[in-house]
This record gives structure tokens, sequence and C-alpha cells, in this order.
């Protein structure tokens, strides 16, 4: 089965019932071609990793073609990453890591306001990557930003609230040498960022992956809520000397 283009809340209950399809017919081993996807997010990875589980307890398998770095690296930070046969892949190219500038001097800084649609998300990654871009980010902490951001949004189109041309979607972004700040807010309403539990793969469970991977790909990821909306700060650190954790804390280790 081949997918194409952009995996998400909106494609992936498609392709699950395709693959669900498929395995009704009593096709226990399949294979599903990465290669023509252009990004995938926690939907997407939800949808692949149930039928996997599903393939497994039946005795059969569900391998990735073509797997992105990205992709691989979500899987095997939730611990779904036995589940799939990932042995054809995509390897990940060399990135030129730019030059370190004056830490004084704001190097990037980016604003986005744009209506509610369930077709930005892509334009608002692609925005918010090219800014990463020109800093001195590795290509895993640009893959990382990357998925934050998209799953940030996916949340905010899924749960704002909309109200015409007139509910927009805001994004700012400011970038030293040391560390990007992404502020994404929405018209949505206060909820309970901290309840959403770790992934487990022994459970079928599809939905609330979005929130662990953003956590899990940004250094610091914090929620506001005011009666304007909800607005989400993602921090990610530039680990030049040394790496990071959670909070932002310099631990000494190798980037």
């Amino acid at each position: 089965m081949v997918v194409a283009g952009e995996v998400n809340y909106q494609s992936a209950p498609l392709i699950r019932e395709a693959l669900q399809q498929l395995g009704q017919e009593g096709q226990l081993n399949l294979a599903l071609d990465c290669r023509s996807v252009d990004f995938i997010d926690s939907s997407g990875m939800g949808a692949i990793v149930h039928m996997a589980q599903v393939l497994k307890q039946a005795g059969g398998c569900l391998k990735l073609l073509g797997a992105t770095p990205q992709l691989i690296h979500a899987l095997q930070v939730a611990g779904f990453a036995q589940l799939v046969d990932l042995e054809a892949t995509v390897q990940p190219g060399p990135r030129v890591v730019q030059p370190e500038a004056d830490p004084s001097r704001v190097c990037q800084r980016a604003s986005i306001s744009i209506p509610i649609h369930a077709d930005r998300n892509g334009l608002v990654r692609r925005r918010v990557t090219d800014l990463a871009e020109g800093m001195p980010f590795t290509q895993q902490q640009i893959d990382d930003i990357r998925l934050a951001v998209g799953e940030a949004v996916s949340n905010a189109l899924r749960h704002g609230r909309w109200d015409g041309e007139h509910t927009r979607l805001t994004v700012r972004c400011v970038g030293d040498c040391e560390k990007l700040v992404i502020e994404i807010h929405n018209p949505g309403e206060a909820f309970d960022p901290d309840a959403t539990p770790i992934p487990n793969p022994s459970l079928r469970r599809e939905g609330g992956l979005g929130i662990f991977f953003m956590k899990t790909a940004m250094d610091l990821v914090e929620y506001t809520f005011d009666e304007t909306g909800t607005t989400v700060r993602m921090v990610k650190f530039v680990m030049a000397n040394g790496a990071r954790d959670g909070n932002g804390t310099d631990t000494g280790g190798q980037a």
C-alpha cells in the first residue's frame, strides 16, 4: 500500500480503514510504502501503530518502506518501533551546521497570523522550518521542531473555536544563537495538558500522542490560558557544547 503527501488527523482514518480492510481479507503481512510521505503527525503514527498491533497479534507484521528519519525517531521515543519492520528505510543525509553568530544578536524572527483552516498546517510548518534552518541546529533538531509545530497546529485546528474568517491562528518565533522560542495562540478553551498519559505499546490507543511528541521533541513546552484562548510556548535549545534536559538545564553531555 502506497501512502503519499501529508498523513495527519484528516487522512489517518482513511489509511486506517484501508489497512483494516486488507487485514480482514486475510493479508497479515502488509507493507506500507512511505517514500512519498511529506509529513506524518501523531494521528498518522497512531493509525500505523494500531494496525501493527493487530497484525502482530494475528501472527503477521507491518513493514514500513522508506520510513523517514522523523518517523523512525518518533516511533522509537514512543516505544512503538518494535511493532513494525523498519529494515527498508531512508537514511538521513548530511547537514551543514551554520556557524555560530554573536549571542547578543537576535538571528531570526517571524510572525504568522492566518485563518484557522485544516490546510494551513503545512504553511506554518514550512515557515518555522525555514527559520530554524537558518540557525545552528542539527537535522534531528530541525525534524523535532517540525514535528512539534505540526502537532501544536493540529491541536489548535481541531480544538480552537471556529468563528468564521475572523478566527485566526497566530504564530510568533524568535531565535538567537542559543534557542528558538515558538508561541502558537488559538481561541481554544483551557484544558489540562498534564492529563495526557505516556504512550503504552501494549494498548491500542491512537489518540493523545500529540502533546507527548511535543514534550519529547522540544526542551520546554508550556501552556497558558486566558479570555482570548490558548497559547503554547515551545523552546528548543541549540546544543553546541552540551545536552539539555527538559527544563533547558545544561547537563554537560554531548550534542
